[in-house]
């Protein structure tokens, strides 16, 4: 074999293995966000890992059983989340949230990460 062949070769596989490192890394993390109404229509999403935004509805909030449970919205649909952890200090009624987790048809999401934005820190003055 050619030396030049053998070098091609070695660069192809090492290239390889770099994106299967780097895909393996950060795969999870490709997940983009989707609105309330974009993950009801979906079927295909029911059991699978989502991330989704909207706003928590006034009233919704409960903390039970070591977890909390509460409702968004994304102003056509509103889903319920569970959530165990820790909440985000920005974190209130009315405020814009992200939720990941796994999508159950008739439960909700079962969150595992919250975000939870407050517009009034990101306006420029």
């Amino acid at each position: 074999m050619e030396r030049r062949t053998r070098i091609l070769i070695t660069v192809v596989i090492v290239l390889i293995l770099l994106g299967y490192l780097v895909y393996s890394t950060v795969g999870g993390s490709f997940l983009y966000y989707r609105t309330v109404s974009e993950i009801k229509m979906d079927e295909s999403l029911h059991g699978k890992p989502v991330r989704v935004i909207g706003k928590v509805v006034k009233g919704s909030f409960e903390e039970k059983e070591g977890g909390y449970r509460f409702k968004i919205f994304d102003g056509k649909e509103e889903i319920l989340v569970l959530y165990k952890g820790i909440l985000p200090s920005t974190f209130k009624e009315d405020a814009e949230v992200i939720a990941e987790g796994i999508y159950e048809r008739d439960v909700g999401i079962r969150a595992k990460n919250l975000l939870a934005r407050c517009p009034s820190k990101y306006i420029t003055k």
